[in-house]
């Protein structure tokens, strides 16, 4: 099965804690990916974003890779 990025996405959340905290969750729309992928912590969504799109592409690389050697 090859690996489709456009069928991954990212999102971002504020936690209601104080001081308020934002995360990242990646998804996938085809079906649920069997894990949890977050990130938590950030002081910003703009923070909570650029780490989330980061673990995304990490994210995608490596599953190319393993599907490279099947």
């Amino acid at each position: 099965m090859a690996v489709q990025p456009s069928d991954y996405y990212l999102i971002t959340s504020q936690r209601g804690e104080y001081p308020d905290r934002w995360s990242w969750e990646i998804n996938r729309k085809s079906s649920p990916l069997g894990i949890k992928m977050t990130g938590d912590g950030f002081q910003s969504e703009m923070a909570a974003e650029f780490a989330g799109k980061r673990a995304l592409a990490d994210f995608l690389s490596d599953l190319s890779k393993e599907e490279k050697r099947k």
